[in-house]
Parts: C-alpha cells; sequence; structure tokens
C-alpha cells in the first residue's frame, strides 16, 4: 500500500496518566511519527490533537490540566518531523469548552466521549478545514503556473 495521507487521533487518555512526562512522550510521539514516515515516505501525516477533556472531583467537573502538556508536546514532534496538527480543542472552542459540548447534547456526561452528533461536527469541521486548505493550494498552484 501506498497511501497518500496518514491520520492519527491521539493524547486523551495520556492527559489523565500520573505517570506522564512531557519529554519522554514528545520522543516517544516524534518517533512514532518518524516510523510513520519511514514507512510511508510519500505521505502527508495529520496529527489530531485531543478534544477537551474534563474530570469529575468530589462533586465538581474541571478540564484536566494534562490537556494542555499533550498539546504542547503533540505540536512540537509535529513540527520536529512535518506533520500536520490539528487542534481539536481549539476546534471545539477552546479550553473547557468540553461542557458546553456536553450542555448542547454533542459530548457525553462523562465529559470525555461525544455522542454522535458531536462526532459528526468534529468531522465537519475537519472536513471544512482541509477543503479550505486544499482551496489555498489549488490557487496558489494556478497563480504560480502550475498544474491544477
Amino acid at each position: 500500500r501506498n497511501p497518500g495521507l496518514i491520520v492519527l487521533a491521539y493524547g486523551t487518555n495520556e492527559a489523565s496518566d500520573p505517570a506522564w512526562s512531557p519529554e519522554p512522550y514528545q520522543a516517544m510521539f516524534s518517533a512514532l511519527l518518524q516510523r510513520l514516515r519511514h514507512a510511508a515516505p510519500t505521505a502527508s501525516i495529520l496529527v489530531l490533537g485531543p478534544p477537551d477533556r474534563w474530570y469529575r472531583y468530589k462533586g465538581v467537573i474541571r478540564p484536566y490540566p494534562g490537556i494542555d502538556w499533550v498539546v504542547a508536546a503533540q505540536q512540537a514532534a509535529c513540527r520536529e518531523n512535518a506533520c500536520v496538527f490539528w487542534d481539536t480543542r481549539t476546534r471545539m472552542g477552546g479550553k473547557g469548552s468540553m461542557r458546553d459540548w456536553v450542555y448542547a447534547g454533542l459530548a457525553q456526561h462523562d465529559y470525555v466521549h461525544f455522542t454522535s452528533a458531536g462526532y459528526r461536527r468534529l468531522a465537519g469541521v475537519l472536513f471544512a478545514d482541509i477543503m479550505q486548505q486544499y482551496d489555498i493550494y489549488k490557487k496558489t498552484r494556478q497563480e504560480s503556473g502550475g498544474p491544477e
């Protein structure tokens, strides 16, 4: 197989791991991207960062602070390996947005997983973002006299 695009989506569970550490995670994630690049050298690699995630402690629901660290580590690994990073949490509305998604019926009451409607919403936003970048690419190619 010769894929044109490899899509990775992870980081949600890592954000709640008490043994998690930024430096080893970034190194592991970078090594994973390098293995994928080696296996499919012409493929583009798109990393979907973790969504916003909350946890319940003593009856209070709060955002997981670990998401910040996972996002930063994944962004750095993507920069090192010429991969594209799509910030799911930002496209949801930013830090703390999971609560709004739950209230809107787009995420489940565990404040981690989405409903079918939420997954469809994210897919639609991702598709629109990809197509917007593709349109920019096509316009640039046309302006430079390259093939469409």
